[in-house]
């Protein structure tokens, strides 16, 4: 079950991390339901769809957006924690995207937590990664930045979901939307441990069929008590198609003046 999540968000992160999310060439209508999401056998009322589309077809469908993805994991250890953070702004119309990547450890036994934070600036076809005092400058060919963009656009992610039961029509950052509920189905099967909790939400836009908001909450623990895992993924999405100001810091112009251009 934990592979599964890990899996999730580690697709995510990749694909953001390699020079943002793919640059849609559409005209900023509403994203087309595709085959090939990963559900069971929905049990939502028949006239509420609950398959949405994919993630990178959703956001590549939107003129700009806000995407927060949060994975938070604690145990077996009650003292060792994991928690990484990535907020992703893109413009469609500047072809501009700026993601911040945080991740947090905290080892077994306690202490001050380890930070890792990376910001990614790509405007066009320009690119610079760093940290306050080191950035990276990456410029790619138009040639370089079709093909990067077509490789992407391959790709299309939906949240695992299993057996989703629709709730009511609710508004959700400020965008109309479906709210399901479902379990993550065989937990525990296999190991034998106790589910504590076993709790999946998600909220589909009326208008678009894509996630506007996605949460999952899980822990499971031994008989004993001895271990208790305890996991947490969240995925939001907001500001949509509302302006969004992306251009490079001081440090990446100074980076750009001493990288060769390819």
């Amino acid at each position: 079950m934990r592979k599964r999540i890990v899996i999730f968000l580690s697709f995510l992160v990749i694909l953001m991390l390699a020079c943002g999310l793919a640059t849609n060439t559409g005209t900023g209508t509403t994203p087309q339901k595709k085959p090939g999401n990963i559900f069971a056998n929905p049990t939502a009322s028949p006239t509420i769809d609950p398959n949405p589309v994919s993630i990178n077809d959703a956001l590549g469908s939107l003129n700009s957006y806000q995407l927060t993805v949060m994975f938070k994991s604690t145990g077996p250890d009650p003292t060792q924690s994991s928690t990484i953070t990535e907020v992703t702004q893109r413009s469609r119309d500047t072809d501009a995207a700026y993601t911040q990547f945080n991740m947090s450890i905290v080892k077994k036994g306690g202490g001050d937590p380890s930070n890792t934070d990376t910001s990614i600036y790509t405007i066009g076809n320009d690119q610079c990664s760093g940290s306050t005092d080191s950035w990276t400058w990456t410029s790619n060919t138009p040639t370089q930045k079709e093909m990067e963009d077509l490789i992407k656009n391959m790709i299309g992610m939906t949240p695992m979901i299993d057996n989703p039961t629709f709730v009511a029509q609710e508004t959700v950052n400020d965008i109309p939307s479906n709210h399901f509920t479902f379990k993550v189905s065989g937990l525990g099967a296999k190991s034998g441990a106790v589910v504590n909790i076993n709790q999946g939400d998600y909220w589909l836009a009326v208008d678009g069929q894509y996630i506007v908001r996605y949460t999952l909450i899980l822990e499971t623990s031994t008989a004993a008590n001895s271990e208790v895992l305890h996991e947490e993924v969240s995925v939001d999405v907001n500001h949509i198609n509302q302006p969004v100001d992306i251009s490079f810091p001081k440090g990446c112009l100074d980076a750009s003046k001493v990288t060769p251009t390819p």
